[in-house]
């Protein structure tokens, strides 16, 4: 079974680093006044490195991604991208050690806060365990959503 979940992850991972003639940053194609419920696929430049994740339950749709060289994280919630900056985090993500990621949005008043632990390599870089999202809103209300992905960098090939 874990197999098997580390094979989707890393397709997953691959299938959202693009090649070289897509688009980075742009927001998934969905009708005026229809709701987004995956990120489009992502290009990382050579060498850099992002955040891939995605739902865990089925239909395990692409929902955040974080492009550590650029600072910037893209999530889908409630049926909309927030594109957000992200200041420096400290520390590497080690394997085997938990992390924590927050992102503020202070324009709609809504924090994201990231939580989960840096498991073990796969073909794309090392998955992320046990991630869950929470989402607070200035209101009091608190939407927790599991997550599971990738730390994934791009290659230097052509």
């Amino acid at each position: 079974m874990r197999s098997l979940i580390v094979a989707i992850l890393a397709l997953g991972a691959a299938a959202c680093v693009s090649g070289p003639g897509s688009s980075s940053g742009t927001q998934a194609s969905a009708a005026p006044g229809q709701p987004v419920s995956s990120l489009p696929p992502q290009t990382l430049a050579p060498g850099s490195c992002g955040l891939f994740l995605f739902e865990r339950r089925a239909p395990r749709r692409f929902v955040m991604f974080e492009d550590l060289a650029a600072r910037t994280v893209q999530i889908v919630h409630d049926g909309e991208i927030f594109e957000l900056g992200v200041t420096e985090h400290r520390g590497a993500l080690v394997t085997g050690e938990s992390f924590r990621r927050v992102y503020l949005d202070p324009r709609r008043n809504i924090t994201f806060t990231l939580t989960g632990e840096v498991g073990e390599e796969t073909g794309s870089g090392p998955r992320l365990e046990g991630v869950l999202l929470a989402v607070q809103t200035l209101d009091g209300g608190r939407v927790v959503r599991p997550l599971g992905g990738v730390r994934s960098c791009g290659n230097d090939r052509d």
